[in-house]
């Protein structure tokens, strides 16, 4: 019988002295080779790799076979059980006395370490909860730790660094697991460990510091957030190279820049300085709009059309320049605008110009016969300002962290005891439990609470604290602008201009006659009621999609989630039983699944990767990625990517026949969602599975039960139970948990 282990070619890097960039690419780091007992015979070893549990059984019963067993290869039938994820089989050999910590194999490894060459996290939470030993090495050096690092998973990898083990042990070469996560350009590892005290400036036997093996792999993500930590630049190596001088010989200077540039340095790393602090900068890039839409509207009016609406255009893209490359010292045009009061500063001018057209013009010439539709502009425009600045300063709904590390390891525990700990229950950007419907912003940089999506336009997240300010917010912008345009023609209709003379119209006016004298009547009115039309374009749409999905009970996030991964809840990754007996056609470069949904993001939301290779592409809704391209800017800056971007598109179809455990009828939808969740009885930011027997039976379960108890102090505090155990979703009397149909049936 053949070790497994030993078929895989041994972890291994290249010399200090010959890195070269073909080296570094054409490395194998794969574990493809399919763990498969040829002998048909029944034993233990077949057993133990299938999962019989029933063969197991009998067989140790009968005096046949012992759970101490070893093949001709020194390996027990829990090394077997344990490479091939047969939880139930690993459980059943540790009732019946099998060696926790036996090493076998060529590679003399442990069970625990060759579960962990595959990432299975339940195997590995199952081993330690039977005292197996995590520092243990190999006869390559390799502990626990190590190895899971190798396998790019992210959730045993938390889950071990939370166990008795040095997070910079080495292996045999002096390697640390930052400098294999750096290497393989996992960046979320790298992440991680680097939050959990891994030291970016440890030298293996080579010389070579995390910052050189990032290097390697040409991450600039990985260089990133290396030198965000305190990576020292100027360490040099064995032959006397920094870590610039290897990304100058392996041909990767290009990734070295622009980590660079993305964490505000140049190469050299010197700090790119700005013109003015973080906060007069913020305040200056929201005032610089205001100021530029004056220009524009004033070029417009004063110029001639042709060369009026090319002067316009060129200071609009001048506005764009100084907020981009001035003000934020950027070297592109789209890269980090989202994260700045930059669109809010646009919709403000924008209803600045607004209001100042409306009663410098349209009040002033009024002669009563239109106060109602006056005061209904006012009233649209008051309430729109004070939506919009309601919908910037308030919190979106942030979700609890844990207080201390005692409970983050509780949680971490507990979560993967029931076989959930992954990507739609835990947050590895936060390190806190995701409540239901939350998501990860990557520009907030924390969990968001119902969360529909991040709009630049806002200036922040939208999510269940502020919510219902953003729909006031579009709905009063939609209803503000019609009514500006009603005033508007109502105005220039009543103005009494003399008969056109054909003669006194610029023949460069390609529009009718009398359009061309109103036109040069009041050109800067006309500008200002073209641009605020032109934002109806996009603000009807939202505003449909919004209230749709409010009477759906549903999210801009969920909706996107249905047509990419055929459910609400995001794609999480796998949970015990998607773990069970896998087959290890996981490759070394990718993530598994629940990996695979975490990058970057949190949360969460991301492409689904091919196999074989880590997820980094994101669709974040309204700015909430990086765009590269005008056409994707576009799309992103006004939210349809949430319904164009992949398979998305197909969430609209899916929506109207998804089973949504939130739905409570359009009414129900409609009170839950103005309530604030009243209606389901929930707290958005706490909410962390579903009643088994649904939101409606649970509420009415509750009332009943504080019906039948009555007053008294028995049933304040049975009530506060009953309510406690619907808040999260709890039911204890049917027994688990459940996230109904929230997840798929393989993640539940």
């Amino acid at each position: 019988m053949d070790d497994p282990t030993a078929l895989v070619s041994a972890k291994s890097e290249p010399a200090a002295s010959s890195v070269t960039q073909e080296s570094a690419v054409a490395t194998n780091l794969s574990f493809s080779q399919e763990q498969t007992v040829h002998n048909p015979e029944a034993n233990i070893f077949v057993a133990a790799q299938r999962g019989d549990v029933e063969l197991i059984k009998q067989l140790i019963e009968s005096g046949q076979a012992k759970a101490t067993d070893r093949d001709e290869q020194n390996i027990t039938p829990l090394h077997w059980a344990a490479i091939n994820a047969q939880i139930a089989a690993c459980r059943s050999l540790l009732d019946q006395g099998a060696e926790v910590d036996a090493l076998g194999g060529d590679l003399v490894a442990t069970p625990m370490q060759w579960a962990a060459r595959n990432g299975y996290l339940y195997i590995i939470q199952l081993l330690i909860a039977h005292n197996a030993d995590p520092t243990i090495a190999d006869s390559q050096g390799y502990n626990t730790l190590h190895l899971v690092t190798h396998s790019s998973s992210i959730m045993p990898l938390l889950y071990l660094l939370h166990q008795p083990i040095n997070v910079d042990s080495r292996d045999a070469q002096g390697h640390t697991s930052l400098m294999w996560a750096a290497y393989q350009g996992d960046a979320l590892s790298v992440d991680l460990l680097l939050r959990h005290g891994a030291n970016p400036n440890t030298k293996d036997d080579a010389g070579l510091t995390p910052l050189h093996w990032a290097v390697v792999r040409a991450n600039r993500m990985c260089i990133r957030r290396l030198v965000e930590h305190g990576a020292d630049l100027t360490v040099k190596d064995a032959e006397n190279r920094t870590a610039r001088d290897m990304a100058v010989e392996l041909k990767s200077l290009g990734a070295w820049k622009r980590a660079m540039e993305e964490g505000g340095m140049n190469e050299y790393g010197v700090k790119r300085t700005k013109p003015f602090s973080d906060r007069n900068t913020k305040i200056a890039i929201f005032l610089l709009p205001t100021i530029f839409f004056y220009l524009i509207f004033t070029t417009l009016a004063i110029l001639p059309w042709y060369t009026g609406v090319i002067l316009a255009m060129a200071e609009f893209f001048g506005m764009h320049h100084i907020v981009t490359r001035v003000l934020l010292n950027k070297t592109t045009y789209t890269e980090s605008v989202n994260q700045t009061p930059y669109f809010a500063g646009i919709i403000f001018g924008s209803i600045l110009w607004v209001l100042f057209s409306w009663f410098t013009r349209l009040v002033q010439h009024d002669d009563g016969t239109h106060s109602l539709a006056h005061l209904g502009f006012a009233i649209s425009a008051g309430l729109c300002m004070y939506n919009f600045s309601r919908a910037v300063m308030l919190d979106p709904g942030t979700c609890p962290k844990p207080s201390s590390d005692g409970e983050l390891k509780t949680i971490i525990e507990d979560l993967a005891s029931e076989g959930r700990l992954n990507g739609q229950t835990f947050c590895i950007q936060c390190m806190a439990r995701k409540p239901l419907r939350s998501k990860h912003c990557r520009v907030c940089d924390k969990c968001i609470a119902r969360s529909d999506h991040h709009c630049p336009w806002v200036w922040n997240c939208v999510g269940s604290n502020n919510h219902r300010q953003f729909v006031l917010f579009v709905t009063m912008l939609v209803s503000g602008i019609m009514l500006f345009d009603y005033l508007t023609f109502e105005y220039f209709s009543s103005l009494e201009l003399p008969t056109p003379d054909p003669t006194q119209i610029s023949p460069s006016c390609m529009l009718p006659i009398n359009l061309c004298q109103i036109t040069a009547y009041d050109t800067f009115l006309v500008a200002v009621s073209a641009w605020a039309t032109l934002q109806l374009s996009w603000t009807i749409v939202l505003l449909i999609s919004q209230y749709w999905q409010i009477a759906r009970q549903m999210t801009t996030l969920e909706v996107s989630n249905l047509g990419r991964y055929g459910f609400m809840g995001g794609r999480g990754g796998a949970s015990v039983q998607g773990q069970m007996g896998h087959r290890h056609g996981r490759r070394m470069g990718g993530g598994d699944t629940e990996d695979s949904s975490l990058m970057g993001n949190v949360d969460g939301d991301v492409t689904p990767s091919a196999p074989g290779g880590h997820g980094h592409q994101h669709g974040h809704s309204h700015g909430c990625c990086g765009i590269c391209g005008g056409g994707g800017f576009l799309m992103n800056l006004l939210g349809f990517d949430r319904f164009t971007k992949g398979k998305a598109v197909d969430g609209l179809a899916r929506a109207s026949k998804a089973s949504n455990p939130f739905d409570m009828g359009v009414w129900g939808n409609c009170k839950d969602f103005w309530t604030a969740g009243k209606e389901l009885g929930v707290e958005y930011d706490k909410l962390y599975d579903v009643p088994f027997e649904g939101f409606v039976e649970a509420k009415k379960r509750r009332e009943r039960e504080e019906e039948e108890e009555g007053g008294g102090a028995g049933h304040g505090r049975k009530g506060s139970m009953a309510r406690k155990g619907l808040f999260m979703g709890l039911v204890s009397r049917m027994g688990g948990s459940s996230r109904g149909q929230y997840e798929p049936i393989s993640q539940v």
